[in-house]
């Protein structure tokens, strides 16, 4: 406790840890470990001595908003709903509350809780641009696009500096091939912030959909320099260098477009023209036969979305 009151959060969880070790059934304890571990950021670390904390006390509500957050804080969002629901339902008024539980909604696929929640916030605060670019981020999940574009549109008029609004706004115009208005949305979005990755490379992707490789590649060159995990922009320049050479680079880039999502066919299927026309015939057939197998579980999952997928087994 003398060390967690020094700010030495990492030793006390230590300190705590070992009184554990002696004696694990108190809660105080383990309550005070837990909150060591939050303050340091170690929020998976968190969720062990909290869920031990409800196992000896069942009503502490300190424990039960610390693992609701330490759940969120851990990107475990589905588990942060039911526990930022009922703390809600206590704190009806808490505003950042309601924030958190609609973001949790929003992050864990449940659009109509987010919405839901996001439609409170909103007729409290009207204008705000943040909870206008969360809803249409909800929005764009149940797949209406449009409704999504108009928030964004709301957000942009309400703080046109917002932080990624639009680039929000440019990427969605982008998905309906509205590049002229994407474009426009993009380099505002850089104009507010010139180390912006992603508006980089979807403006590069824009260039390259014009067939302009000259315009292209600078653009999408610069957004894997400030970023290197935007798989766009490095299937695009692997699809530019297949084209302009050197056939290494194309190898390259495509790999790494591979690795940052494995169950995409498009890289695979331009890896395996590269190799080809490189002369490597085995790794070539290797690329085109995962395209395959990715093709046939696409067909599979459709089927399985019309007639519904069987019961799964219980867990014994």
């Amino acid at each position: 406790m003398s060390l967690s009151r020094q700010g030495q959060y990492s030793a006390a969880a230590d300190c705590y840890r070992k009184a554990l070790a002696i004696n694990p059934k108190i809660p105080e304890i383990q309550l005070n470990l837990a909150l060591a571990e939050f303050k340091v950021g170690h929020f998976s670390e968190a969720v062990t001595p909290l869920r031990a904390v409800l196992s000896l006390d069942a009503g502490n509500a300190q424990a039960h908003m610390l693992l609701a957050m330490s759940y969120y804080g851990s990107g475990k969002f589905a588990d942060a709903v039911p526990l930022l629901s009922a703390a809600l339902a206590v704190q009806p008024a808490n505003s950042e509350l309601r924030y958190v539980l609609a973001q949790s909604c929003l992050w864990a696929g449940q659009y109509d809780c987010a919405l839901k929640q996001f439609e409170q916030l909103l007729r409290e605060k009207p204008d705000s641009a943040p909870v206008h670019i969360l809803v249409a981020e909800a929005l764009d999940g149940q797949g209406h696009q449009n409704e999504a574009i108009a928030e964004l549109q709301a957000a942009a008029a309400a703080s046109p500096s917002e932080p990624n609004v639009h680039f929000n706004l440019g990427y969605l115009l982008w998905k309906q091939r509205r590049d002229e208005e994407a474009e426009r949305e993009l380099r505002l979005e850089l104009a507010h912030d010139p180390s912006h990755a992603q508006a980089y490379a979807w403006l590069g992707d824009i260039a390259l959909r014009r067939d302009d490789p000259k315009a292209a590649r600078p653009l999408l060159e610069k957004a894997v320099r400030l970023s290197a995990d935007i798989r766009i922009a490095h299937l695009d320049l692997g699809i530019l260098y297949a084209k302009e050479g050197p056939q290494e680079k194309a190898v390259a880039e495509l790999r790494e477009a591979e690795r940052l999502d494995p169950a995409r066919a498009d890289a695979h299927y331009r890896l395996g023209r590269v190799y080809e026309a490189m002369g490597r015939r085995r790794e070539a057939q290797a690329e085109l036969a995962i395209v395959k197998r990715l093709e046939s579980e696409q067909a599979e999952d459709a089927l399985h979305k019309v007639s519904g997928r069987p019961p799964a087994l219980p867990v014994p």
